[in-house]
């Protein structure tokens, strides 16, 4: 009973979180202008780095989730995400060889 219960739970709590990380960010940004700071000039630039350290952790997560399938022989449904984030990763690590090839 509970656990179908869990599904409807997970992605309501998910856009709760996305709500929370957007009107913070926006208070955030308002509360910076009305100091008469930028908020174009607070934000980093990305890095190459960013990128492959995102990529191997998408990687690792599309694995484990290839294992806990694998292993624990549940319901099909964990290849297809396993899968997605696995190529994801390899996408992003593919990424980040290209930028690294560019500098050079």
């Amino acid at each position: 009973m509970v656990a179908s219960w869990i599904w409807v739970l997970v992605p309501i709590a998910g856009i709760m979180v996305a709500i929370v990380a957007v009107l913070s960010e926006h208070r955030q940004k308002m509360a910076m202008i009305e100091k008469g700071m930028k908020p174009e000039d607070m934000e980093s630039p990305s890095k190459p780095e960013d990128t492959l350290k995102g990529g191997i952790i998408v990687i690792g997560i599309g694995i484990a989730l290839l294992v806990t399938q694998l292993v624990g022989q549940l319901t099909a449904w964990l290849l297809l995400p396993g899968f997605v984030f696995f190529f994801i990763g390899i996408a992003l690590v593919v990424v980040y060889q290209l930028i690294e090839k560019k500098k050079q």
